[in-house]
């Protein structure tokens, strides 16, 4: 058995451990890695019990706690160091947070880990005020010196995090790998099981998979399928997520008479099994890191229709992504989303191989972090 003093260890850094794009698909490698080569533990920044938790503690992973830095960026930032230099102590640190990763890394510095890693996922901040400009940009800094390992799940999250330019545009794209071979293709779903799920097999079955954020547009795409319905019914959005901007949604839905064209179905851990079920995938997205429901969509054979928001990497060039500009009229991505449907069809075998090809293998992209975390054994 590994000696545990040896052992590999990293500590990877999130606000919470819930159903997001990111957490989700640190989760996949959580659960295929070998315990006897890497531990993952996590850091959260809140009190409320997440997602995964009981996972993660059920697989004898660690959870810890830290206040959020909303509640004091210093005593934030001091739990982190002590838990650093807590033994036995962590070989690696992998922060997901955005600009929160600088002052990680920098903090990981001090307390001696020598493996230190930032990821970037997003191309905008939830705010945009000066006080926020400023956290990118000590961010920004703070990685450039102190961080080992850069990634970004594409450019545009690279740019965003990083900079366009010098030693802080260095990073190195790597893929959001995810389990796409267990996502059904919408050819292996029978009548009788969309039925099951209540499916109207007679209509148009769009689906969004989302948080009910501001930044995902929501808002927008419930214009567009009001657009649809002034040509007929023959129709149904699917929303699958929840939110802060939930009541708005359903008030928004009510206004414009649509309750029965559009099925909320909360929260759901079961996506992959749910996509093939649909017949397009329409994502309104003011920006997004990479959009890995469009890549998920796609694993299920699904024709996608996207905004300019998400980066082109999320199209993986089959033929099954089409690009619109939030500035259009709701009439065009009406019109978009009627003749993306009618895209042919792309097997499973084929849509599989090309994830291949583009690095999607969860076992490339764990090695690609195995050898980040061990950097300390190289220098």
């Amino acid at each position: 058995m590994l000696n545990k003093a040896k052992q590999t260890r990293v500590l990877h850094v999130f606000m919470n451990l819930n159903l997001g794009g990111a957490e989700s698909r640190i989760m996949d490698l959580f659960r295929s890695q070998d315990a006897e080569v890497l531990l993952n533990d996590f850091v959260i920044m809140t009190n409320e019990h997440c997602y995964f938790t009981d996972e993660v503690l059920a697989k004898g992973g660690n959870v810890h706690v830290i206040d959020s830095p909303r509640n004091g960026i210093l005593k934030n930032l001091w739990q982190l160091y002590l838990l650093l230099r807590a033994k036995p102590q962590y070989t690696a640190i992998h922060a997901h947070t955005s600009y929160y990763s600088g002052l990680c890394v920098f903090i990981a510095f001090l307390a001696g880990i020598s493996a230190r890693i930032t990821h970037a996922r997003n191309t905008k901040t939830g705010f945009d005020n000066f006080s926020t400009r400023m956290m990118l940009s000590l961010g920004r800094v703070l990685s450039a010196i102190f961080a080992t390992s850069r990634f970004a799940i594409s450019t545009d999250a690279g740019n965003f995090l990083y900079g366009k330019k010098s030693m802080q545009g260095h990073f190195e794209v790597v893929p959001n790998a995810f389990n796409f071979h267990n996502i059904r293709h919408k050819q292996e779903v029978s009548d009788d099981e969309k039925l099951k799920y209540a499916i109207d097999l007679k209509v148009l079955n769009i689906v969004c998979v989302g948080r009910f954020y501001a930044v995902k547009n929501h808002v927008f795409l419930l214009n567009v399928i009001n657009e649809l319905a002034s040509e007929g019914d023959g129709f149904c959005l699917h929303l699958i997520g929840d939110g802060e901007l939930n009541e708005i949604l359903l008030a928004q839905v009510k206004c414009l008479g649509l309750e029965n064209n559009v099925r909320f179905w909360g929260k759901r851990a079961d996506v992959d099994q749910l996509l093939s079920l649909f017949d397009v995938m329409v994502m309104t997205s003011k920006s997004e890191g990479l959009g890995v429901a469009s890549l998920e969509a796609q694993a299920a054979g699904l024709p996608c229709v996207l905004s300019t928001g998400i980066p082109q990497e999320a199209d993986i060039g089959v033929g099954l992504c089409r690009y619109l500009d939030l500035s259009l009229p709701y009439e065009e991505w009406a019109n978009a989303i009627q003749q993306q449907v009618l895209s042919a069809v792309v097997s499973k075998a084929e849509i599989d191989q090309k994830f291949e090809q583009r690095g999607y293998l969860l076992s490339a992209t764990r090695q690609r972090y195995l050898d980040a975390y061990l950097h300390h054994e190289k220098n």
